[in-house]
């Protein structure tokens, strides 16, 4: 994702694709989980308590997995 990157035209493009999220906790246990969509992925991260120490999170779209780094991540957690 580009430095230009923006959570609202994120959801609008995106919101009702599939999301894998993949949580690394520590370096013993990670976790993989699909979501029907990206709001009820994005929903169940900011349940997290602590954090995780890693988070990827991709979609599947155009026949290409499309990857969010940590900061596009916590932009999507902050749009309502």
């Amino acid at each position: 994702m580009s430095e230009n990157f923006s959570a609202k035209e994120t959801f609008a493009i995106y919101g009702e694709r599939a999301t894998t999220i993949t949580c690394v906790r520590d370096a013993y246990s990670t976790e993989e989980k699909t979501f029907p969509t990206m709001r009820d992925a994005i929903d169940y991260l900011k349940a997290f308590d602590p954090v995780p120490v890693a988070i990827v999170l991709h979609i599947s779209a155009h026949g290409r997995d499309i990857p969010f780094d940590r900061d596009n991540i916590a932009k999507l957690m902050r749009e309502p």
